[in-house]
């Protein structure tokens, strides 16, 4: 017995290592060490972690200044909605940023945004029990980027260690260090676009971010993320004062994010890079916005992915990537620090503008041109980053242009054609399966009796209830004639054809008055000029899903016969869900549902912090002491509507309860969608950015 025991002893001792190691990075020379070759960092651990490294990830990791930006969950979920079958357990793109320190180092070389976020992978096999937690190391981020400058190298190094310690700490699990296997020759996409002045830097933004994603969502991209530098922090603006405006996308494409982490020969391991970063910023004072990514061969080369398929969609998207971009007017550059070039005025720099020749020399050979820029040392802040950055001769090799599949045509606003890549005036692009705001109203056309507004129908109950168009006026007059009264009124868009009203009564505020049930407070009503109706929330819709199984059937009828009552002609919308299902309602598997609540600020003080606040429309104060307010959110972020249409867009000012020290939030992927129950997937990946953004904008208000 006692020599079995040995032996099943020595068994286990063999086997559990091969367990832990089962879904480890595929390479045959981890270490336990880090060293000038290692690519990446990862923790293995026992089990499904996920619930604990999400805390991590989205709490701890604050303590240490580093911020979550727009994380994607459970990725492998979408893969199996829209393809059928996953390999996959976990798969979470959690990308993080510490702007403290990122800000400053964008004054000496911009490029370091091309990793800003930089993605804290999480992912686990179906068929194995351990979890995969890691991070690219800083070194290989920088080698991609090109970044040289001693300074930044150290500076963005330095604040690995205080994140590999949390996760250590929080996590634990067996840490190794796994090799590069080479960096590809060429590493880096750039490009520049220059446009002419506008009169409006904000508006020719709005009108050039919209154009851009619109190009990309076009070829199946998904706007995965957003960061805006110039309001990441309360002094980003003062410290990056030489610059008009900075940013950077996150960049996703599913099919290939699914053939390269799931099915058969799965490299969950490449999510390290994804998604992609695009990091655009514009000089102070200039007309050019300047663009970089990292290309995709990064996956491949350093990872040594050899399958013939990946490989092959890795050089599909590298050569379409730059494609896409010249088709919207840009310019390929080469991979070189931009401020080298951009020589400031004397009362700036506290020196002479240099002198910079530029000799062009051809080589037929490569088909390439080689531009030798000499830099005459000056007394310049420039100075230090010329004589690190190789001395007096800088060799810059300008890539060829891509050619671009088909003529750029670019409709002006006559509806002619004009080919100056200047112009911001791009030709019009539209998502898969996307629907424009002026065709909601035609998919959303009411077809019911007026016997059963808003009431329970073949087990079905409508969102909302639509009628004739009225303006403002008549339509509060006719809330208060029903009994209602008038918390809010605000337009929720620029034009301001889209006004929302938000209205209450006292049975709809002691219905409510219960912990987490807040929400249902009040109802809204749109005035839809664009769409020319007016549409009403439908308490039946919207007590079953937000009181949960608290619902009051009278009360919620008793406010619906007002409503009616007083509105006539109304008819039901199509977007209706089964009622039953309302309170465990998920727009699929894996998503938030209604008591998934996001806090988004503590403390005792919060509407003592929010007074006086203008993002701040209404403040309802409810029976239990709880509040419910109503924020509007920043103009880029509220322009979700117009994608995924206007006739919903009544869920604006954004709903937060203020009860018990804590200010929450429904989860925005579950308030979107189940105000949008005709929400598609394709659809909602036209909006993919608008969760996180709709986070950042209510923790805003509590700073």
């Amino acid at each position: 017995m006692n020599k079995l025991k040995k032996v099943i002893l020595l068994s286990l001792m063999l086997f559990i290592p091969s367990l832990l190691l089962a879904t480890a990075p595929q390479s045959t020379n981890s270490t336990n060490t880090p060293d000038n070759n290692s690519l990446a960092v990862f923790f293995t651990l026992n089990g499904d972690v996920q619930e604990k490294y999400n805390t991590l990830v989205e709490e701890k990791l604050k303590t240490i200044r580093f911020n979550l930006t727009d994380p994607h969950k459970r990725v492998n979920d979408q893969y199996k909605k829209k393809y059928g079958s996953t390999v996959l357990d976990i798969l979470s793109f959690m990308p993080v940023v510490n702007d403290k320190v990122i800000l400053p180092l964008l004054n000496i070389d911009p490029r370091m945004a091309g990793f800003a976020p930089f993605n804290m992978l999480i992912a686990k096999k179906l068929d194995e029990d351990v979890t995969q937690v890691g991070h690219l190391m800083p070194k290989v981020m920088l080698d991609i980027l090109g970044i040289t400058n001693k300074e930044v190298r150290e500076k963005f190094t330095a604040t690995f260690k205080s994140l590999d310690e949390m996760i250590a700490k929080e996590l634990g699990g067996k840490k190794t260090y796994i090799p590069i296997n080479k960096l590809p020759e060429k590493t880096m996409i750039n490009f520049e676009y220059e446009f002419e002045a506008p009169d409006d830097m904000e508006d020719f933004l709005d009108e050039f971010q919209n154009k851009f994603e619109l190009a990309f969502i076009d070829k199946h991209y998904l706007i995965a993320g957003y960061h805006n530098f110039m309001e990441s922090t309360d002094d980003a603006e003062e410290i990056l004062k030489d610059y008009d405006a900075f940013w950077t996308y996150s960049l996703c494409h599913l099919e290939f994010s699914y053939n390269m982490f799931d099915n058969k020969g799965a490299r969950p391991d490449a999510g390290l890079f994804a998604p992609c970063t695009m990091y655009m910023f514009i000089p102070k004072g200039t007309n050019r916005i300047v663009v970089g990514m990292y290309r995709l061969h990064n996956w491949t080369d350093t990872l040594g992915i050899t399958d013939k398929k990946r490989v092959g969609l890795v050089e599909k998207l590298d050569k379409e990537i730059p494609e896409i971009l010249t088709a919207l007017g840009m310019k390929a550059t080469a991979n070189v620090n931009p401020l080298l070039f951009t020589a400031a005025p004397k009362n700036e720099m506290g020196g002479v503008k240099p002198e910079v020749k530029i000799e062009v020399v051809p080589t037929p050979a490569k088909k390439e041109e080689v531009i030798k820029v000499k830099i005459p040392e000056v007394e310049t802040k420039a100075k230090t980053q010329i004589i690190e950055n190789g001395g007096e001769t800088i060799t810059i090799t300008i890539p060829k242009p891509p050619k671009v599949p088909s003529v750029i045509k670019i409709k002006t606003t006559s509806g002619g054609m004009d080919g100056n890549t200047r112009s911001i005036k791009f030709s019009k692009r539209v998502p898969p399966d996307y629907v424009p705001s002026n065709q909601h109203k035609k998919k959303a056309k009411p077809q019911n009796t007026s016997t059963n507004i808003g009431k329970v129908t073949n087990g079905k109950t409508s969102a909302y209830l639509r009628g004739k168009f009225m303006n403002v006026k008549s339509a509060k007059l006719k809330l208060k004639e029903a009994g209602f009264e008038i918390i809010s009124v605000t337009p929720v868009n620029k034009k301001g054809d889209l006004i929302s009203i938000v209205f209450t009564d006292e049975t709809l505020v002691k219905m409510a008055s219960k912990p987490n049930r807040g929400f249902m407070a009040s109802l809204r009503l749109l005035v839809n000029k664009k769409d020319n109706h007016i549409s009403i929330t439908n308490p039946v819709y919207l007590a079953k899903a937000f009181m949960q199984e608290e619902y009051d059937d009278k009360i919620s009828k008793d406010t619906l016969a007002k409503i009616t009552t007083h509105f006539k002609d109304l008819l039901n919308s199509k977007d209706k869900l089964k009622f039953q299902l309302l309170p465990k309602y998920q727009f699929m598997h894996g998503m938030p549902q209604y008591q998934d609540m996001t806090v988004v600020a503590s403390g005792n003080d919060l509407l003592e912090k929010i007074k006086n606040n203008k993002k701040v429309l209404f403040i309802q104060k409810l029976e239990n002491g709880s509040a419910l307010i109503g924020v509007k959110l920043e103009k880029r972020t509220s322009k979700f509507t117009g994608r995924i249409g206007t006739n919903n867009a009544a869920l604006l000012p954004y709903p937060v309860l203020i009860e018990d020290g804590k200010a929450k939030i429904m989860d925005p992927k579950y308030y979107i969608s189940v105000m949008y129950p005709l929400l598609q997937m394709s659809e909602f990946m036209t909006i993919a950015t608008a969760p996180g953004a709709i986070v950042k904008d209510c923790e805003k208000i509590f700073k």
